[in-house]
């Protein structure tokens, strides 16, 4: 009997289909027929000797089996790719990275990600989509984007695989020319009676304050909500309004001194920027090396 030897293409093949969840959707993006796809998985039971993916109805379920090769297969092809890119030029790699993150990082982070990632990679396509936590992971799910660069609570769970970067404290901030930046002490009550300018109050560390206030009977009222924090800094530096915002996103207008932080101490929260991807995401060299230059960021 002629004995079978586990091809790299099958393991491609098993990567590609656990992250579709359908053997279909696998062939397609392959380039290969249905039949093809379900051969390749079959060799590479029968090789294993187990079940990789359980078939029950039109729906495939990675086994228990399968979810522990998984790991295994990641690191295979990560280690191979890694070994013909010591052969292989960066720049002959192409295809697409989506990724899911907030106005607030997009603003202050990605400009020189993508330039430095552009330099190694310039023929790889970037797609980057902006959103509320829920959407962006909704578009996870669906395998929709690749990956998540978010500033939130922190939401590394079993279904995600990825880590905190670091922390960030949130804080109120204003124009330097509003009068609470001459003051020493400011309360809650105070900065409620200013003119508020909000990222959304149903989402992230703007949801988090608010339930910081309602504890105290207190809520929030600003006139104006939106995710787009360029607006916001724009606005809180010519002085008309206050806002709400991790001290990352206005590290230009800290320096130029044009908006400052006013410490509420009781009223400050922690929230975490954090990079994470769908446990089954099978991680090529090129996001690999995204996922180090926003860890180095």
């Amino acid at each position: 009997m002629e004995e079978h030897t586990m091809e790299l293409r099958e393991i491609n093949t098993f990567l590609v289909a656990a992250d579709k969840m359908n053997f279909s959707k696998a062939a397609e993006q392959l380039g290969y027929s249905q039949a093809a796809v379900t051969i390749q998985i079959k060799n590479l039971e029968k090789e294993l000797g187990t079940l990789l993916f359980d078939r029950i109805g039109k729906s495939i379920y990675l086994t228990e089996k399968g979810k522990e090769f998984l790991k295994h297969a990641q690191k295979i092809l990560l280690y191979t790719e890694e070994s013909i890119s010591d052969i292989k030029n960066e720049k002959d790699y192409s295809g697409m990275i989506r990724i899911g993150t907030s106005e607030s990082i997009l603003a202050a982070s990605f400009p020189s990600l993508i330039t430095s990632f552009h330099q190694m990679y310039p023929n790889m396509h970037i797609c980057i989509k902006t959103g509320t936590r829920n959407f962006i992971f909704d578009l996870m799910l669906h395998n929709e984007l690749d990956m998540a660069y978010t500033i939130d609570q922190n939401v590394i769970d079993h279904v995600w695989t990825g880590k905190i970067l670091r922390e960030e404290k949130v804080y109120f901030v204003a124009s330097s020319q509003n009068p609470l930046a001459k003051k020493q002490t400011v309360t809650i009550e105070e900065i409620l009676q200013e003119e508020l300018i909000m990222t959304e109050c149903n989402i992230g560390y703007t949801y988090e304050l608010s339930q910081h206030l309602a504890r105290k009977g207190l809520g929030l009222h600003p006139y104006l909500e939106t995710g787009n924090t360029d607006i916001i800094r724009s606005f809180v530096a010519q002085n008309k309004g206050v806002s709400y915002l991790p001290l990352f996103t206005i590290q230009n207008e800290l320096k130029e001194k044009s908006i400052v932080p006013i410490r509420v101490p009781e009223f400050e929260v922690n929230v975490y920027r954090q990079l994470f991807w769908h446990k089954n995401k099978y991680i090529t060299k090129p996001m690999n090396d995204l996922m180090k230059l926003i860890q180095s960021n």
